[in-house]
Order: structure tokens, then sequence, then C-alpha cells
């Protein structure tokens, strides 16, 4: 499944929107606190995380036919630990609560998600699979599907990060918003 958002799209900021947040960011606190990481207890290590980026990358600067359409060569990505919480905490609530979706079992989105986590995104995207049993596999099912494929290709986003737990493996892109020190 794919998910992406340009956030010049959305309103992001109404009241019913915020009110939400605050009571998706309390339920997400106690979910972390009381029932802990399911997986990747530490995340991947350093070499998994260079090894998952690298294979993405080369994808990214080969160029590749998403379905019946040649994807031009992008820039490279890179890691991003807010990204990677961002999708363990996607992939332990699949995981606990048995489901399979873009949205939260609080009904968030990949956006708001990555705002409970501090990520202030421009850009976001994010790629689902369920019961692939390694990185090479789920990865080799995203550039069979047209969606997942064009999710890997976006030139728009510059950072990504992959999380999994039991059957669901979540990726998470996003590309952060400037801040004023970026600009001076």
């Amino acid at each position: 499944m794919l998910l992406y958002i340009q956030k010049s799209l959305l309103l992001r900021y109404n009241r019913y929107k915020l009110k939400l947040m605050k009571v998706s960011l309390i339920a997400l606190v106690f979910l972390i606190m009381c029932g802990g990481q399911q997986s990747g207890e530490n995340g991947p290590s350093i070499s998994e995380q260079q090894e998952m980026v690298a294979a993405v990358n080369k994808i990214r600067t080969n160029g590749c036919y998403c379905g019946r359409r040649y994807m031009k060569p992008v820039s490279k990505v890179k890691w991003s630990n807010k990204l990677y919480q961002s999708a363990l905490n996607q992939a332990n609530d699949m995981n606990k609560h048995h489901f399979f979706a873009h949205f939260s079992n609080e009904g968030l989105d990949i956006g708001d998600r990555l705002d409970v986590v501090g990520y202030n995104w421009k850009v976001a995207g994010e790629n689902l699979g369920e019961g692939q049993l390694t990185f090479e596999e789920v990865l080799g099912d995203w550039l069979k599907s047209y969606s997942h494929c064009t999710m890997l290709m976006n030139p728009k986003v510059t950072e990504m990060a992959i999380a999994h737990v039991d059957k669901y493996w979540v990726q998470h892109f996003g590309t952060p918003m400037e801040t004023e020190e970026q600009n001076h």
C-alpha cells in the first residue's frame, strides 16, 4: 500500500486535527511507555540501515521501470531516525491491533504520525508490506507495484527509514521543512 502527501495540499492545523493530535499523542506516548517496542528494540544496526539505504539508492540513481513507465534517475536519500521511529510506531500499531492500513488505529495519517515524532515535514510518503520474510523480498514486491515503485522513485523525498515488526514492513519517506537557519 502507498500513501503520498504534499504538505502544501493540506490544511494541517484546523481545530479538530489539533485536538485529535493531542489525544493521539497522549495515546501514543502511553503505548510506547507501556507496550514498548515489539521488534527492533534498538532499531536496525548502522550496517543494516546502510544496506537498506544503499539498495534503495541503487534503484533511485539508476532509474527503473515502474510498470510500463520509465522513471529517470533521481537523487539519493539518507536514513532518518525520526522517520524510523514513525515507521516503527506504525508497524507496532498494525501488529498489536491486527490491521494493515495507512492510517493508525487512532485514525492518524502519515503526516499526523510524523508530527507526533517531531519530524517537521514538507513531503511525506509511506510504503507498507505484509508477510515478506526479508528486506530484499519486500523491496522486490514494492518494485513490482506501480504505486510503491513511484514512491521509491519520488524525486521530492530526501530521507527514508524502514521498520519491520513481525509480518509488517513500513517504509517512511520525507523531506524536512526548511528552517530559518537553513535559509540564512
